[in-house]
C-alpha cells in the first residue's frame, strides 16, 4: 500500500523582464489620470452610448454658433449683413447666459461618471496604492472634468471668432474686430467653467449613486436662481441681492456682465442684483477655491 503521492509543480518560463525605462513619477500618474477622466468625460474609450450625451450636448452647445455665422455670411452676401448682426442674439457677450442650461447639463451628466464609479465600484485603494496621492486623484477628476466643460464652451466662441474673421467683406477687418473679443470670452469661459466643474465635483464626490448625483446638480444649479427671483419679487432685495451670490450660475452670469457689461445680457437677477462687477469675480474665484478644498478634504477623509 502506498502513501499518498506527493505534490509537484511546474516552472514556466514565460519570458519575464523588469522594466529599465524611466519612472516619471507622481506628476506624469496626475497628468495620465486627468488625460482619462477628460477621455470619459466624452465617452472616448468606452462603448457607444457613453459618448452619446456628451458630444450631443456639445453639438447642441455649438450649433446656434454656427447658424449664426451661417446666417450672416448669406446675408452679407445678399447686402443685409450689418442688419442682421445687428439683430443677432447669439454674440460673444451673451453666448454663456442663453447656453448655460446645456453646460449645466453636460455637468450633470458626466461629473458622476468621474467621480461616483469609483466610489460605487470601491476601485480608489487601486489608485492610492501607487505613487498617486489622495490630493492627486481629488485634483486630476476635477481638472479633467474643468478640460471638458472648457472644450464645451469655448467651442462656440471659436466658430464665431472664426466664422466672423472669414465672413467679413475684408478678412483683416474681420481679425481687427474681433481680436478685442478673444480676451474677454477666454476670462468668462475660464472662469465659468472652472465655478460649474468646482460645483460638480463637490457633489458629485460625496453622492456615488448616479441618480442622486444628477438630481443634485441639476438642483444646485437651478432652484438658486428661483429662490432669488421669488424673493426679488416679494420687494426684498437687499436679501436677493446676498442670495444672489449662492447661486452658482447667477454669479458667472455676473461675471459675464462684469467682462461685458450688464446691458449685454439682460440678465434679470443681474440687474435685481445691483452689485459691483468685481464682487461677482472675486464670488467665482471663492466658488473655485472653496470647490478645490472641499474636494481636498473629502479625499484625504474618504474611507477606502
Amino acid at each position: 500500500m502506498t502513501g499518498p503521492a506527493a505534490p509537484t509543480g511546474n516552472i514556466y518560463d514565460l519570458g519575464y523582464r523588469g522594466y529599465d525605462g524611466p519612472r516619471l513619477g507622481r506628476l506624469a500618474v496626475l497628468l495620465g489620470l486627468m488625460r482619462q477622466s477628460l477621455q470619459e468625460a466624452f465617452g472616448i474609450g468606452r462603448g457607444g452610448r457613453a459618448k452619446v450625451a456628451p458630444f450631443l450636448l456639445l453639438i447642441l452647445n455649438t450649433l446656434p454658433a454656427l447658424l449664426a455665422v451661417g446666417f450672416t455670411a448669406l446675408a452679407r452676401q445678399s447686402g443685409a449683413g450689418d442688419l442682421l448682426e445687428a439683430a443677432n442674439p447669439f454674440r460673444h457677450a451673451g453666448y454663456w447666459s442663453l447656453t448655460s442650461t446645456l453646460v449645466m447639463l453636460f455637468c450633470a451628466a458626466q461629473a458622476p461618471e468621474l467621480f461616483g464609479r469609483d466610489l460605487r465600484y470601491g476601485v480608489l485603494p487601486l489608485y492610492f496604492s501607487r505613487v498617486l496621492t489622495r490630493i492627486d486623484y481629488g485634483l486630476a477628476r476635477t481638472g479633467g472634468l474643468f478640460i471638458a466643460i472648457l472644450i464645451v464652451t469655448l467651442t462656440p466662441q471659436l466658430v464665431l471668432t472664426i466664422g466672423g474673421i472669414l465672413a467679413a467683406p475684408d478678412p483683416s477687418a474681420g481679425l481687427e474686430k474681433e481680436l478685442p473679443e478673444i480676451p474677454r470670452y477666454l476670462a468668462v469661459t475660464l472662469l465659468g467653467s472652472a465655478v460649474f466643474a468646482g460645483v460638480s465635483s463637490v457633489v458629485a464626490s460625496y453622492t456615488p449613486r448616479r441618480a442622486y448625483s444628477v438630481a443634485a446638480i441639476i438642483a444646485l444649479f437651478i432652484l438658486p436662481p428661483i429662490v432669488v427671483n421669488i424673493i426679488a419679487a416679494l420687494s426684498v432685495p437687499d436679501v436677493a441681492r446676498v442670495l444672489l451670490l449662492a447661486s452658482p450660475s447667477d454669479v458667472v452670469d455676473g461675471v459675464n456682465g462684469a467682462v461685458y457689461g450688464p446691458l449685454t445680457i439682460a440678465g434679470e437677477t443681474i440687474i435685481l442684483g445691483t452689485l459691483e462687477g468685481w464682487v461677482y469675480v472675486v464670488a467665482a474665484s471663492a466658488y473655485v477655491l472653496g470647490s478645490v478644498a472641499i474636494i481636498v478634504r473629502r479625499y484625504l477623509t474618504v474611507t477606502v
